[in-house]
């Protein structure tokens, strides 16, 4: 009779030990999952950029370029001048941003400044990212003639977020328009 109340304390104390463990385990988790947002992660708000500007034709040298990049109410600003070819180009830009419940706008846009005239020559938004296919083939290389009116872009969406459209103005053609799927003017 003793061997028999031997066997039937561990069991017990074992199962205890074990809801314990199960419990310290995903409980643990739960605060991983809860608190994700106080982390940050990289966020790229554009691509390499390369292009060339031009009007009737001709390159346009020594013309600034803006590139404005836009996180929520963080704007991050670039320029470049072009050289004598009208060529320019911006590196890759990537932030460190936190986890939000919330939608974040994110703009990116590229303008020409002539004296105190800016022209928009390529823009485009969305809301959290910007991170596409599509807009990173674009801007790879383009070719900006200023007399262009201006065109909307419908680009090709990603697998990987379905059920988001994305779409740019600009006054630019690009190399590889592989990734759009209509252009038409913009009025």
């Amino acid at each position: 009779m003793r061997t028999s109340n031997v066997w039937r304390k561990p069991l017990p104390l074992l199962a205890a030990a074990l809801s314990f463990l199960v419990f310290i385990v995903f409980s643990q988790q739960v605060n991983a999952d809860m608190f994700s947002w106080f982390k940050k992660k990289e966020l790229q708000l554009s691509p390499t950029v390369q292009g060339q500007i031009l009007l009737h034709g001709q390159p346009v040298k020594g013309i600034t370029v803006l590139r404005d990049l836009n996180y929520g109410d963080e704007l991050y600003t670039d320029r470049q001048v072009t050289g004598s070819d009208g060529h320019f180009s911006f590196p890759a830009k990537n932030i460190r941003v936190k986890d939000s419940m919330f939608d974040t706008d994110v703009r990116h846009g590229l303008f020409v400044e002539q004296g105190s005239e800016i022209t928009r020559i390529f823009s485009i938004s969305n809301l959290n990212t910007l991170d596409f296919k599509s807009f990173n083939t674009l801007l790879k290389n383009m070719t900006c003639e200023l007399s262009n009116p201006e065109l909307g872009y419908d680009l090709e969406p990603d697998p990987a977020k379905p059920g988001v459209y994305l779409g740019a103005i600009s006054k630019c053609s690009f190399a590889d328009e592989s990734v759009v799927t209509n252009k038409e003017i913009v009025e």
